[in-house]
């Protein structure tokens, strides 16, 4: 149930890697190996590569000679604000060089940004862009894919000139020939706000352009709901999710308001990503037989129709209290982190009695609202209440051990109570034994899950920082301002599993509160 448009940098690189010992001076072969250890997150090593390969002496391809741009470019993003500039000006020239020897249009838009990142007069900027309007193909008889690029470096020229009106149109316009290419719409985007954001100016105009927002949902599982009763509540959500412009949800599918809700997710076109506590057998016979076998068929048509179907763990208890905790926290930082990719805010989606404040329910309406995200609650009520099977937990008690990381040669794993805390020794880890590896990944059941931990190490690059999905998503939820978290590909376990990875760096915010 992968995407098909899902880019599997890790594996790129480790086939790139096989490719280049048969065609060692192949200079596509090494331009593909260098970007997908900088997409992978392994940006040091990167650099070291594409020194190593003697890129820097190519002066007549500008996929190439942008390639090391952009490596700046990244080194700005990551870098503390005192370091900035210089990294700005070094990627502004290279890209400036890249436009100069092959008027590509890419390395001179990018060029013409960074200088704007690197504090260049506006003059300088101004003729920079008319340079770049003036070598713009005719976008008539090209891909919508090409058309989409050509429209909007005409929207990112506007918009260095200050004119967000045209800037909006030209954006529109791409986005007519392209409007399902989410990912470059999400580039397109981050290119924007970082130059609006240097500028001190308002990005709420880029409101519009934006892809459907994902989403978390959840609620009762006893609805006691009259058919007509329950057909107005599914107007509720069709309109709920309609009004919210809602692209894909996130949860379990656990009889009653889970499954009202992927029901109508999949009526309005939207992507469905089912995370269940255990293996599917047993969360049926616990989670949906129970409450009738119609639930059950909805279940499986639910599911057949599903763009992905993740479970956490395959021998951990079911029914219990933290597992149905976890998972839920999964699922809302896997919103979280597709909302980060796509440059929109996540939001989460309830079915539940607002009086009761004892329910699995209520509990995860507490969790969302400490991500300070956007949540809708349709309120329900009725004399067949939803209970937990034991205390409340609120969103400060820890989950012990849960965290784990090793480095590569060692056999130890560590254990970590916070998800933060593991990532910032990961990371000390790192500067301290910079050609190592190190991988991040939870505990949730009697399983020996050393073995995931392991071929993380096994395939990740030297330099990287990689984790689970569990990992990130649950890194996303709980402190997911504090770190980049990006998708790095995917990796296949010992046991022939596949699964994803994701790289992780500090923001320059996180960087500055622990200095």
């Amino acid at each position: 149930m992968t995407p098909a448009h899902e880019h599997n940098y890790i594996q790129n690189y480790e086939t790139g890697l096989v490719a280049l010992n048969a065609d060692p001076e192949n200079r596509a072969l090494q331009h593909s190996v260098v970007l997908s250890l900088a997409r992978a997150g392994a940006l040091d090593l990167a650099i070291s590569e594409y020194a190593r390969f003697g890129l820097a002496e190519v002066d007549d391809d500008e996929d190439i000679m942008a390639l090391n741009a952009r490596l700046s470019k990244d080194e700005y993003l990551r870098a503390l604000t005192a370091a900035r500039q210089a990294f700005a000006r070094d990627a502004m020239e290279k890209y400036d060089a890249a436009f100069q020897k092959t008027g590509g249009y890419y390395s001179g838009i990018n060029g013409a940004t960074m200088a704007v990142m690197a504090e260049l007069p506006r003059e300088y900027v101004l003729e920079r862009v008319a340079a770049i309007e003036s070598l713009l193909p005719d976008p008539e008889n090209l891909t919508p894919r090409d058309h989409y690029f050509i429209q909007a470096t005409r929207a990112e020229c506007a918009l260095l000139k200050g004119d967000t009106v045209f800037a909006s149109i030209y954006l529109r316009g791409a986005l007519a020939f392209d409007p399902l290419n989410y990912a470059a719409h999400a580039t397109t985007l981050k290119q924007f706000e970082m130059i609006l954001e240097k500028r001190g100016a308002s990005q709420g105009w880029l409101a519009p352009f934006r892809p459907p927002r994902p989403v978390h949902y959840a609620g009762r599982i006893r609805l006691g709901l009259t058919l007509s009763q329950e057909v107005e509540l599914k107007i509720q959500i069709v309109d709920t999710i309609q009004r919210n412009d809602v692209g894909a949800g996130y949860g379990a599918l656990a009889a009653g308001s889970d499954i009202l809700f992927a029901e109508a997710l999949l009526t309005e076109g939207a992507a469905l990503h089912v995370i269940l506590p255990c293996d599917k057998d047993r969360f049926v016979e616990h989670s949906v037989r129970p409450f009738g076998d119609d639930w059950v068929e909805r279940f499986e048509n639910c599911l057949t129709a599903a763009s992905s179907l993740r479970i956490l763990t395959h021998d951990g208890p079911w029914p219990d209290e933290l597992m149905n905790r976890i998972c839920a926290q999964v699922a809302m930082g896997q919103s979280i982190l597709w909302g980060q990719s796509m440059r929109v805010s996540p939001a989460q989606l309830l079915i539940r009695d607002t009086e009761n404040t004892t329910s699995y329910t209520a509990t995860h309406a507490l969790d969302w609202a400490h991500t300070g995200f956007p949540q809708v609650a349709l309120s329900i009520s009725n004399s067949d209440p939803e209970t937990n099977t034991s205390h409340q937990i609120s969103p400060s008690d820890s989950q012990p051990h849960l965290y784990r990381l090793r480095r590569s040669g060692q056999d130890v794993t560590e254990s970590f109570e916070i998800a933060s805390d593991a990532v910032q020794s990961a990371i000390a880890l790192r500067l301290k034994y910079p050609n190592e590896k190190v991988a991040l990944d939870i505990h949730l059941s009697h399983e020996n899950e050393d073995h995931l931990l392991q071929s993380i190490l096994d395939h990740g690059a030297p330099q990287s920082l990689l984790a689970s999905e569990n990992f990130a998503s649950l890194l996303a939820y709980s402190e997911g301002d504090r770190f980049n978290i990006t998708y790095a590909g995917r990796i296949d376990d010992n046991d022939g599993q596949s699964f994803r990875c994701y790289a992780i760096e500090s923001t320059a915010a996180s960087d500055n509160r622990a200095s």
